[in-house]
């Protein structure tokens, strides 16, 4: 199974599965891939479900994969060349659910920081037209008193006794595949191997604080509504000398009084007088560029598209390509009338009906 499908798809649950309806979706889908049963079996199967598993079971993941997808994920957990997305080999896998000693030792190489997501709404015309956007974030920075160790300036990190310097410990449990040694990350160093004897003052050890920053955010004209803009490096710290992540800016465009954005083209609508629609002639309508001048054809009539080329949304990042103004006429029926103008209605009716009284008739 390629990791390309949907890994609630591959597991059989919903976007809002718990954890309990994960695991009991991963142990039914487990029996029926493990490639030692003969009917169903499939090695490539299995191994896909028990990767499905491994991201949707951990909360940090399973929201990374939610927001970003698989790429998300790749950015956030692989090398710096962006290739190594992998969750072991089948043995790894075997041994994590069916019980097999493995041997495993967390990464003490730099870790890239994690990715960030900023949701930024601005106005239609701000999209149209492209702007400027001052943004402030939170974000964890390495801490400048210890260089991100955690540890006391002039103090030493000692070997953890839990782990003794594995960052991990074992724990073997009942399940129904029999005997499963559980690996997990040691709780007292954090999957260090290290642990801070006098920790740093500022940041209580942890080896980063949390900071405010300010980004200027430059949004291109012609962006449409959830688009996604990214800056390289202005995400989390990375730990260990790691490079930092991403930031995601979200693009949410608020709705305009009177255009309605379709692709590249901008659609308004313009009420026109009776009269107006009969006689023809030309009408001030409102644009993106402000206000211009329709010729209204004579005789038009209500639901007709007029098209304004060139009054559109430009395309992303070139305001030289743009779309066009579609302006849906509407022709107003008057409901109250003077009795100068039901006069002259009644005149323009007679006048009708003696002219083709075949089509309009007569009326008393």
């Amino acid at each position: 199974m390629a990791m390309t499908k949907d890994l609630y798809e591959m597991l059989g649950i919903s976007r809002d599965a718990t954890e309990d309806e994960i695991k009991k979706a991963f142990r039914q889908q487990a029996r029926k891939y493990h490639p030692d049963n003969k009917e169903t079996g499939s090695e490539e199967v299995f191994k896909g479900i028990n990767q499905a598993y491994e991201i949707l079971s951990d909360p940090q993941k399973r929201n990374i994969y939610d927001q970003y997808g698989l790429k998300g994920l790749q950015n956030s957990y692989s090398g710096s060349d962006g290739q190594n997305f992998g969750f072991g080999d089948l043995s790894d896998i075997f041994s994590q659910f069916f019980g097999e000693t493995r041997t495993h030792r967390p990464s003490t190489g730099p870790e890239r920081g994690l990715d960030l997501r900023y949701d930024l709404q601005i106005d239609f015309l701000e999209a149209i037209n492209g702007c400027n956007k001052q943004i402030t974030i939170q974000s964890h920075e390495d801490c400048k008193l210890c260089k991100g160790s955690g540890a006391k300036p002039g103090s030493t990190l000692k070997t953890c006794r839990s782990c003794n310097g594995l960052g991990e410990v074992r724990r073997v449990t009942e399940s129904f595949f029999g005997h499963v040694t559980q690996i997990t990350t040691c709780p007292s160093c954090q999957g260090n191997g290290k642990i801070v004897e006098q920790p740093c003052s500022d940041c209580n050890g942890k080896g980063q604080e949390l900071v405010k920053k300010s980004i200027e955010v430059k949004v291109p004209c012609g962006i449409d509504d959830g688009a996604r803009l990214r800056w390289g490096g202005k995400g989390e710290a990375g730990r260990k000398g790691g490079p930092p992540g991403d930031l995601y800016v979200i693009i949410g465009i608020r709705e305009h009084e009177v255009f309605i954005r379709e692709g590249q083209n901008v659609i308004i609508e313009q009420a026109i007088s009776f009269a107006h629609a009969a006689l023809g002639g030309n009408v001030k309508v409102p644009s993106i560029e402000g206000e211009k001048t329709l010729n209204i054809p004579a005789g038009v009539q209500s639901g007709v598209i007029l098209k304004m080329p060139g009054l559109g949304v430009p395309k992303l990042n070139n305001l030289a390509r743009k779309g066009d103004q579609l302006v849906h006429i509407t022709v107003e029926t008057p409901t109250k009338l003077s009795a100068e103008e039901k006069k002259i209605f009644e005149q323009l009716a007679k006048i009708q009906e003696e002219k083709n009284p075949k089509k309009f008739g007569f009326f008393n």
